[in-house]
């Protein structure tokens, strides 16, 4: 039968049967967070607009993806797209920067954008990352590559690919978006239409492209290693030193530079080279600058988010099969009170029990009751009953701590 209403494109129900590997999955990334010292944060659906448009850029897939629209008193409300810069105001307005001066914060969250649905892309949907606020040194850069790769590698997620590369500072960015506007406007016959767009407003979101017709004109590009300086080369050369002292396997990406506009120095994605979805797992680099552009002090900070759709497509990560322990059967409402007291006392010892209430015979409350793997049935009439499923064996008890000294005993 087809309901009345179907769910909006774009968007997914998350249903029993994949809801058990999703909260495995997010404990897993809770507690690899909280290994590393990270704190959760969690910040609304809805902010202003500008924060995006001020600080993602105004000519990003970001900005121009957003579900937005003006609230009653006229101000213009965006649901969050992407997680950094939330993070970042709640950090200010949070006044962490001076309470924690070493902040390091983590997240789950539902995000939106209005972007074309297909395999691991859709309009709503949900993301994992990190912030470490407060370092500028290379090392923090080490750990949230480390923090990356530990949680892929938990996950069971194989075949990935790290790529990084190091963009420099905001200055070495303007000179390499020069050079490249120049080297880009030589080639724009042979560029696609998308590119030939970008190369007036954002130049470098042109290494970005996934177009047939630009991948030559990319690959001959100039390279922002040719313009850093001697410490920005000396910081990558010491990551790659670190990555290589923890077997963190990477390659070198010269025209990684990230489709953000608040990106500096390193930045890094993860790949797989799988077919089952988009190919970008994770993503993220420093953005030492945005703290202080938006109202904050000056604070270099670096992260990454990934997409857990993606994550849970590609993992490997096997779920136990779901159980319960008892299976309560009770079809006299004459011993519903005794059947209900039973019950949340096996509850409040951390059993795990499924009770009929449509009151099946008992013969197809035992199929249902291997149907859903339950390890005892326990029928509650005149008398109480408790049998092992497994062994078949039975026996009667007389009240709840005759049961609970049974069920301790097996």
């Amino acid at each position: 039968m087809k309901s009345k209403y179907q769910k909006i494109k774009g968007t997914f129900d998350i249903l029993p049967a994949d809801t058990r590997l999703w909260k495995e999955m997010e404990n897993i990334l809770h507690n690899i967070s909280e290994q590393f010292s990270y704190e959760e944060i969690r910040t609304p659906a809805i902010e202003s607009i500008d924060l995006f448009k001020q600080n993602v850029g105004y000519e990003t897939d970001v900005s121009k993806e957003m579900f937005t629209w003006e609230d009653h008193s006229h101000q213009q409300i965006a649901l969050k797209p992407e997680m950094t810069a939330p993070v970042v105001r709640a950090y200010i307005e949070g006044g962490f920067f001076r309470s924690n001066p070493l902040c390091r914060l983590y997240y789950m969250d539902s995000l939106f954008r209005r972007e074309k649905p297909q395999k691991g892309r859709q309009r709503q949907f949900n993301q994992f990352g990190i912030e470490a606020f407060g370092s500028s040194n290379i090392e923090q850069d080490v750990e949230v590559i480390m923090v990356a790769a530990t949680c892929l590698k938990a996950l069971n997620i194989n075949d990935t690919t790290l790529h990084v590369n190091n963009i420099g500072s905001p200055e070495t960015r303007t000179q390499y978006e020069a050079l490249l506007k120049k080297y880009f406007a030589q080639n724009t016959r042979s560029m696609s239409s998308l590119s030939k767009k970008r190369l007036d407003t954002n130049p470098i979101r042109i290494l970005d492209s996934k177009e047939k017709e630009d991948q030559s004109i990319i690959k001959n590009a100039p390279i922002v290693k040719e313009l850093l300086n001697d410490s920005e080369k000396e910081d990558f050369n010491m990551l790659l030193s670190n990555l290589d002292a923890l077997n963190i396997k990477y390659e070198e990406s010269p025209y990684l530079v990230r489709g953000l506009d608040y990106y500096n120095g390193t930045t890094f994605e993860i790949t797989t080279r799988s077919n089952k979805s988009q190919n970008a797992l994770c993503g993220g680099g420093r953005y030492d600058f945005l703290v202080e552009k938006m109202g904050g002090p000056s604070t270099p900070a670096i992260g990454f988010a990934a997409g857990m759709e993606r994550m849970i497509i590609e993992s490997q990560y096997q779920v136990a099969k779901n159980s319960i322990d008892i299976y309560i059967s009770s079809n006299d409402l004459n011993h519903s009170r005794q059947c209900f007291s039973i019950m949340q006392n096996l509850i409040d010892n951390n059993y795990t029990v499924f009770f009929d209430t449509n009151k099946k015979n008992v013969k197809n409350q035992m199929k249902d009751a291997i149907k859903r793997s339950a390890s005892y049935l326990l029928i509650i009439d005149k008398n109480i009953t408790v049998k092992n499923i497994k062994s078949n064996d039975e026996i009667a008890v007389s009240d709840f701590h005759e049961l609970l000294n049974f069920l301790k005993n097996q």
